[in-house]
């Protein structure tokens, strides 16, 4: 039995938290045995979690109230001793940490524990780490920690090597994976758009992603505004929790006169029903190692537009299962969307494309078997 010890800074609703439960509830419990180490208690998917591993919380209210986490150790020095402990005590055979937090504290509290393999994931782009070189030496120190350096993507893998140090032949790409979706029903759409209250005929563009501000909501209203000149009808659902732009977001629906067209969902743990209802699929972030949103898309058959940034372009092959266009173009945005508007068959033809794409390429199965085969190789 391999023991395995997941560290992440939160357990917030996110595309990364998501991932690691998806990872976690398909491991072989007859291979392996995970707990997970988290900094910030609560999140609203520790339930979830600690219905499927045993969870230890280390860090309190002093570390969630910061805005951006600090990656100095000193800081957290009585946290990473907390988590070496739990360690050493369930015998932790590996480390397996997410994001640039846990990718500095994670290595460190398991090299204290004698950890025998220790993994960081990268799973963004660098645009995080402009004007704070620190950042990179931080995460690179956690890299020499570290047995393997696991991206989620070609493009994250590619950008980590220009950016970070460690030592050659670490390197491994495992795709995110997402599960089969049904196909989509009529009496099922109509039923979820009569719980939400929207017209029964209206064409629905629907975007999943949190409210930080590179994530492109304020193109996808200015995009809003040229779409509905010849759409005035078009709703965009935007679901999400927001990560302090959402009001500018408002702000700007209000000044451009497409408060109507916007619908703020929240967070939602009814995202196939969403997907299910929908008529395209939107993601206009300016930076993305490998949106698990854009794969959920494609498994539900929705023709997907995006920015042609990151993983992006991995995931969407262009003209046949979406288009890409480029970041912070809302021109272009409202361009791509209008053409997808005014072509029922291109849509449709795109959406059982992505979904064929997204069964054979980014599957569940796919993904647990790549991260099980690092977890078997010999240290």
């Amino acid at each position: 039995m391999i023991k395995i010890a997941y560290v992440i800074p939160s357990i917030e609703v996110g595309g990364t938290e998501k991932h690691l439960l998806t990872l976690i509830r398909n491991l072989d419990r007859g291979d392996f045995e995970p707990i997970l180490i988290t900094t910030t208690g609560g999140g609203g998917l520790y339930e979830d979690f600690r219905q499927t591993a045993p969870v230890f919380i280390f860090g309190g209210e002093n570390h969630k109230a910061r805005k951006t986490p600090s990656l100095n150790p000193f800081i957290h020095f009585e946290t990473v001793r907390g988590m070496a402990a739990v360690m050493r005590e369930r015998r932790i055979d590996i480390a397996h940490c997410y994001l640039p937090a846990a990718n500095v504290l994670g290595p460190l509290a398991g090299k204290l524990a004698g950890v025998g393999r220790i993994i960081v994931s990268k799973r963004s782009l660098p645009d995080y780490k402009k004007g704070h070189p620190v950042i990179s030496r931080l995460e690179s120190a956690g890299n020499f920690c570290s047995a393997t350096v696991m991206c989620n993507s070609e493009a994250v893998r590619k950008e980590t090597e220009r950016t970070e140090f460690f030592w050659r032949g670490k390197m491994e790409v495992v795709y995110n994976g997402v599960g089969a979706c049904a196909r989509r029903e009529a009496g099922a759409a109509a039923a979820f758009r009569k719980r939400e209250g929207l017209p029964e005929g209206a064409m629905l563009a629907v975007c999943v992603s949190n409210f930080f501000a590179y994530k492109g909501h304020l193109e996808l209203t200015r995009a809003a505004a040229i779409v509905k000149k010849e759409f005035p009808h078009l709703i965009f659902l935007l679901a999400g929790r927001d990560a302090g732009s959402m009001e500018k977001v408002k702000a700007l629906a209000r000044e451009l006169d497409v408060t109507e067209n916007l619908r703020f969902m929240g967070v939602r743990t009814d995202v196939a029903d969403l997907l299910g209802a929908s008529d395209i699929f939107v993601h206009p972030s300016r930076q993305e190692g490998f949106s698990n949103s854009v794969l959920e898309a494609m498994a539900a058959g929705l023709p997907v537009v995006a920015c042609a940034v990151g993983g992006n372009t991995e995931a969407v092959t262009q003209e046949a299962t979406g288009l890409l266009v480029p970041r912070e173009d809302h021109e272009s945005l409202a361009g791509a969307i209008l053409r997808l508007l005014r072509n029922p068959a291109e849509r449709k033809a795109m959406g059982e494309a992505g979904r064929k794409k997204a069964e054979e390429t980014f599957s569940i199965a796919r993904m647990v078997s790549g991260i099980e085969g690092l977890y078997r190789k010999t240290p």
